[in-house]
């Protein structure tokens, strides 16, 4: 393992045996690199105990799948949720409030997203089908939220201001984790910075006005009434798989989910 002047081609300050002691002092993405859980752009700045500092490649370390271990590099201290009214600020890097627990089967996440679905169809006229297809795809199947009651992958946008976010008006803030991005067919693990819900309807909400307001979905609101070829049009800009439309499709016909905008 080595110790680098700074992320990616930096030059080489020390060969590391595996079993030396490193304290990570913040994160940030860089370069692609290889690493245990596959390649990432995370790289984190160390020392070691003789005060010798420089980066390694965080998938050469075992600092998890998901949450980061500290916080971003050379940006304002992270943490603390936003208070009521604010629309941007710095992201924590531990859950905030109390994340839903995961759900145990896909009918019980159907069940508490309806309501929320409804809500969204009325308020934005995003389909119910939709909205309840893609909750089941983003979080597979209702056991992951990214611990922010985020149920559709919703991120906050960077501002003019390093280390602070824009979250919009539904979300209680963000927080930063780790999270694969698709880059040249491959899947690579980079920092993402994501919203953060104290319910569940507030994130589908916030996924009907997303999809309402942004002109690449404009599309799509002229089939309101055929949620699968809502789904077919949305699918080309909001995931970067290339099945995204086609998983969608399937989770409709398996739980008959355009059934569900009929029901009052």
């Amino acid at each position: 393992m080595n110790l680098r002047a700074r992320p990616g081609d930096g030059r080489i300050l020390a060969r590391l045996p595996r079993a030396t002691r490193l304290t990570i002092a913040c994160q940030r993405n860089g370069p692609v690199a290889p690493g245990r859980l596959g390649p990432s752009r995370v790289w984190d700045r160390v020392s070691r105990a003789n005060d010798t500092r420089g980066w390694v490649a965080d998938g050469l370390l075992d600092t998890g799948p998901s949450a980061l271990v500290a916080p971003l590099c050379n940006v304002p201290a992270l943490g603390l949720p936003a208070l009521p009214g604010l629309q941007a600020g710095p992201c924590a890097i531990r859950r905030l409030g109390s994340p839903l627990p995961p759900f145990r089967t896909r009918r019980s996440l159907i069940a508490a997203a309806l309501p929320g679905a409804r809500a969204s169809r009325v308020a934005y006229r995003v389909p119910v089908a939709v909205t309840l297809a893609q909750t089941i795809l983003e979080t597979g199947g209702g056991r992951f939220t990214s611990g922010t009651n985020n149920f559709f992958g919703l991120k906050a946008q960077p501002t003019a201001r390093p280390g602070r976010y824009a979250f919009g008006t539904r979300a209680a803030g963000c927080v930063l984790t780790k999270t694969r991005e698709a880059e040249r067919g491959r899947l690579v693990i980079t920092i993402g910075a994501f919203r953060a819900y104290a319910t569940i309807e507030e994130s589908i909400l916030d996924h009907g006005e997303r999809l309402a307001v942004n002109p690449v979905y404009r599309a799509a609101f002229a089939h309101t009434q055929r949620p699968r070829r809502f789904a077919q049009i949305i699918a080309r800009h909001y995931a970067t798989d290339p099945r995204y439309a086609a998983k969608l499709l399937g989770l409709i016909d398996r739980y008959d989910l355009d059934d569900l905008d009929d029901i009052d």
